[in-house]
């Protein structure tokens, strides 16, 4: 019965996320599906290293990580950031935890329709 082979499906995807030392939903979540979903909820960002972009990756995979911590999504970032050739931040977990998760409108978060097509 095909119905039995769903909870391995969904098992075998997080722990897919949680093997990953990147920021998976990049991949599954491109820059450009959110910016749509950006501009058609009209929302304004200031291009930054938590933008909306990185932040939701983030919080999506802190979300599904068993460690659940600021520290482990910061470090999550930075690995994905090390391959991307930019300046690579401290280690520091305030920029992304009091800050850019509350920068992230939450309307975004509820735009299913926008995000997952």
């Amino acid at each position: 019965m095909t119905t039995s082979n769903i909870p391995n499906r969904v098992q075998i995807l997080k722990e897919k996320f949680n093997n990953s030392v990147e920021l998976p939903f990049c991949d599954l979540l491109p820059e450009a599906t959110i910016q749509e979903a950006l501009d058609t909820l009209e929302i304004k960002y200031r291009r930054r290293l938590f933008d909306p972009f990185v932040t939701l990756w983030a919080f999506l995979s802190q979300v599904l990580d068993a460690d659940k911590s600021c520290h482990n999504a910061v470090s999550r970032v930075i690995a994905w950031l090390s391959g991307e050739n930019v300046e690579i931040p401290s280690q520091d977990t305030g920029a992304y935890c009091q800050e850019a998760r509350q920068r992230l409108p939450e309307k975004l978060l509820h735009c299913n329709n926008y995000l997952v097509k």
